[in-house]
């Protein structure tokens, strides 16, 4: 009589080499707390090698395809280190405090609404979603949206359950229930506006430097001269463009203020109270000396 296979052991009863590989991967995970040794990765890591890492290791330890005690564990550490090391704000925090720093968004480097998970409630299944569906840059194909793609969060449990014989798709149903997705793509693409008129900092196509009128706060345009023409000094909507330029800079300003201020209160309430007394806080200094005050918007 054959001995039935173990969970170490592959269908002929001898040790699964994957299997092993898999929980010498799981445990390795889970003894680190570096969100750059959870990827595998140098801290010199590249924004491509960021998402190969994290595209390898999650399609390895998805709770669909690996039943490795602590996997699931491990799948969310990937998945936290990954939300951190993607975000350009909260990877500049962490590697330099050496920790996640809570309130950061890619709206802080003037980069628009800013990364995926800005202000969300960090949420593993979602990201690996959103990533293998492009969300992240990530690459589509048939495995992803065979296995993968669009699965709600808590779907893999769900899945697990004895299930009955799979119903006929009606074509219809399936057009209803992704009705209200098309009409709100079709409303966001009605109601899209044009390319910004200036930005905050220096890039390729804005690189013309402008100043506002009341405090000097330097933004860049495209062509000073049309810019003159279309933005009169002293009309309404060259004053409405300093006002929006001058609000963005503080509430950068204010949010970057913010995380040095947490961190200086950390080191004393650690005790390092004369490291916490010279602590560097640039922007800090920079929105007092901008806008006469370091106080927040509330």
């Amino acid at each position: 009589m054959v001995a039935p296979a173990t969970e170490s052991s592959g269908p002929s009863g001898r040790p699964d080499p994957l299997l092993r590989e898999k929980r010498e991967l799981v445990l390795k995970i889970r003894r680190t707390k570096c969100y750059y040794q959870i990827l595998g990765l140098e801290r010199s890591a590249s924004d491509e090698e960021i998402k190969r890492a994290y595209r390898k290791l999650a399609l390895k330890l998805h709770p669909d395809k690996c039943s490795v005690p602590g996997a699931d564990e491990a799948f969310k550490a990937v998945s936290r280190a990954f939300s951190c090391l993607s975000d350009g704000n909260k990877r500049a925090a962490y590697d330099r405090y050496g920790e996640e720093m809570p309130g950061l968004s890619g709206r802080a480097n003037g980069a628009g609404p800013g990364h995926p998970f800005a202000n969300q409630e960090f949420d593993a299944e979602e990201l690996f979603n959103m990533f293998f569906n492009g969300g992240f840059g990530g690459t589509r194909g048939p495995v992803f949206r065979t296995h993968f793609g669009g699965v709600p969060p808590g779907a893999w449990q769900r899945a697990r359950q004895p299930q009955g014989p799979p119903q006929p798709v009606n074509p219809l149903t399936q057009l209803l229930h992704f009705l209200p997705v098309l009409l709100l793509l079709l409303f966001t693409f009605l109601q899209m506006p044009g390319q910004p008129v200036y930005s905050l900092d220096k890039v390729a196509e804005y690189r013309n430097q402008v100043e506002t009128s009341r405090l000097g706060i330097p933004f860049f345009v495209k062509d000073v001269a049309a810019f003159q023409r279309s933005h009169p000094k002293g009309g309404r909507d060259r004053q409405r463009v300093e006002n929006e330029v001058e609000a963005l800079l503080r509430e950068r300003l204010e949010q970057q203020c913010y995380a040095e201020r947490v961190n200086q209160q950390r080191l004393y309430r650690w005790g390092q109270v004369e490291r916490a007394k010279t602590f560097p806080m640039p922007h800090c200094e920079q929105l007092k000396a901008t806008f006469g005050t370091t106080r927040m918007y509330t």
